[in-house]
């Protein structure tokens, strides 16, 4: 709607379209106006002089209301205007439909009734409570009056007495929404709050639906009522990252900056202003003592950022504040304490990134967990450049183990028949330094194995594939056991499968004549992998003792002979290892699970 002012003293009230006028109101007087208004939408305002307002309805074009008082300002809202003086201020809104319903004088409405009930429940005459209820006709009707006309009250002694009517509504009632009631009460709360002379702003259950509950928090921090912003936040329910946790930060934030804009910093008193903030923070936990160090740091007070991080429980964001601070040793030392790699990996790769290298190594190499996590990640660094820092690294801390693991990695990967050699003598220096007698001499074979190797040009192949390669050449094999120092049974083994690779058969049955330090199943597994099952039989026969055949029955693949074996020495033990390996063979699977189950 559209309301026009006429200097024939006429106020026209037409449609926003200008198609229809909706009311006609003739202006009594002859004075001029200072000020034109609505007042929420049912009503008019006018100012005619500066002590002076009528006011108009708009469905009323008769009736008016006069005005005078002593004011300074009117600021128009949304469903009403506010009349500012000196010492005060006053709100002018149109009744509503329910304040009318309910408050109006000889209201015969539901909502009167059931508070007209509710003031008669704790008197002497409490039976006329009775009968005012028995003449309510919709009592959702009257609990929905009454609390609305609460939310437009401005008393709490009248917003108490109507929600303890509807109140008493509710409870006669079955079919009424009992969190609309408690919604209600609680922003009643926080506009009787924010309505004290303290705080001074007096807004309607409307305004703070319009203004959102988060301004609302967002202007009490403005003017500094942390207090009453955190407490609303509570009575509201508001999640705590965005409620309480976010005005105190603010609080934290300003008083650190006030500290900060002192002029003559030494003054300030560091470890009151840390006592005082930390005696705020924990009383509640949630809120994070390293994100008030943050604030310090972000207002150049490193030592109060310091005495508070000290505080920080958690160890991941007390690391991050100390990192942030240049506090390195003290970071490293922290996450160490803490035994979690994963935060000390954080804190390397930080180092790694931000630091010059002979600075974060020096700071690195008094903590032996951050020196071990250091080397693996050099390590995942798999270019040329970076092995060698690896190996720089590791000859600097005099890490001989490490050393040797490093030089055997790289005889694995290394291609160069030269540089694999140099790499496997680095190795046996460094297990020599180390003082490991057992891979001094294990490296000491495998270097002495190596030129022999290169010259056969087998340097790809290890010392068991040369030997199965080499299987038929007794002579050479025996070389290659004196070299490599092998036992007996390596010696067996290999030449064993490299007869069976190679369809020596004649020559394996040979060396199963004599006697054999490894049994004879192995001559039955070799002859089973290399499709020679015709030659088991002969091996077979010479298998003796009650482990052996269950081995070599399980070689041949005669799952249910190894199990009947078993079986018959009630080992369930022995019957399960059977049973487990047979699950490629479904019907020998199903027999040895039967004689499982009847064990």
């Amino acid at each position: 709607m559209i309301a026009l002012y006429h200097s024939s003293s006429l106020i026209q009230i037409v449609a926003a379209d200008l198609s229809k006028q909706i009311s006609r109101i003739q202006v009594p007087g002859e004075q001029s106006i200072y000020r034109f208004g609505w007042v929420g939408l049912e009503a008019l305002f006018l100012q005619r002089t500066p002590l002076m307002v009528q006011f108009f309805s708009v469905h009323d074009e008769k009736t008016h209301y006069d005005l005078n008082t002593e004011f300074v300002q009117i600021g128009v809202e949304p469903d009403g205007v506010k009349l500012y003086s000196d010492t005060g201020m006053e709100f002018v809104g149109p009744i509503s439909r329910d304040e009318r319903a309910v408050l109006g004088v000889a209201s015969a409405s539901d909502g009167a009734l059931l508070y007209e009930a509710a003031q008669w429940l704790n008197t002497n005459k409490s039976h006329q409570s009775y009968e005012y209820c028995m003449q309510i006709r919709d009592l959702s009707l009257a609990i929905d009056q009454c609390i609305s006309t609460a939310t437009s009250a401005w008393s709490p002694e009248i917003q108490k007495e109507l929600l303890k009517a509807a109140h008493f509504g509710v409870a006669f009632s079955t079919g009424f929404e009992a969190a609309r009631f408690v919604r209600v009460v609680r922003e009643l709360r926080v506009l009787n709050e924010v309505r004290r002379k303290r705080i001074g702003m007096p807004i309607t259950c409307y305004q703070l639906h319009e203004l959102g509950e988060s301004c609302l928090i967002n202007r009490l921090i403005d003017i500094g009522a942390y207090g009453t912003a955190a407490e609303i936040c509570k009575w509201l329910r508001r999640d705590e990252q965005e409620g309480i946790d976010r005005v105190l930060l603010e609080w934290v934030r300003r008083t650190i900056n006030e500290a900060a804009s002192l002029p003559n910093k030494s003054e300030l008193n560091m470890e009151a202003l840390d006592e005082k903030i930390a005696k705020k923070l924990l009383n509640y936990p949630h809120v994070s003592l390293a994100d008030a160090a943050k604030r310090a740091i972000e207002a150049k007070l490193p030592k109060l950022a310091r005495l508070l991080i000290k505080r920080e429980t958690d160890d991941s964001k007390q690391v991050n504040v100390l990192l942030q601070l240049g506090d390195i040793q003290e970071a490293l030392a922290r996450a160490a304490a803490a035994q979690r790699p994963q935060l000390m990996h954080q804190v390397v790769r930080h180092l790694m990134k931000e630091q010059k290298r002979a600075d974060y190594e020096l700071a690195i190499r008094k903590i032996p967990l951050a020196q071990c996590l250091y080397q693996d990640l050099v390590r995942e660094e798999s270019d040329r450049g970076s092995n060698k820092m690896m190996l720089a690294l590791l000859e600097q801390a005099s890490d001989f183990e490490r050393q040797t693991l490093f030089h055997l990695d790289a005889v694995e990967s290394e291609m160069n028949p030269s540089e694999r050699l140099n790499s496997l003598r680095r190795a046996k220096e460094a297990a020599k330094n180390l003082g490991d007698k057992g891979v001094e001499e294990l490296l000491s074979d495998m270097a002495a194995f190596a030129p022999g190797q290169s010259e056969r040009g087998e340097d790809h192949m290890t010392i068991r594939e040369t030997v199965i390669e080499h299987a038929d050449d007794a002579q050479k094999v025996a070389q290659f056991k004196h070299q490599a120092k092998l036992t007996d049974k390596q010696v067996w083994l290999w030449t064993i499968e490299g007869l069976a690779k190679k369809g020596k058969m004649e020559q394996l049955f040979d060396m199963a004549q004599k006697k054999s330090p490894v049994g004879y199943v192995p001559f039955i597994k070799a002859c089973m992998k290399y499709n020679r099952q015709d030659e088991c039989k002969k091996y077979f026969a010479k298998v003796h003792g009650y482990q052996e055949l269950v081995a070599a029955y399980m070689a041949m693949g005669n799952f249910v002979s190894a199990a009947k074996i078993a079986f018959d020495r009630r080992d369930r033990d022995t019957l399960q290892h059977v049973f487990m390996k047979s699950h490629a063979n479904k019907d020998a699977y199903a027999k040895v699970a039967q004689l499982i189950k009847s064990l």
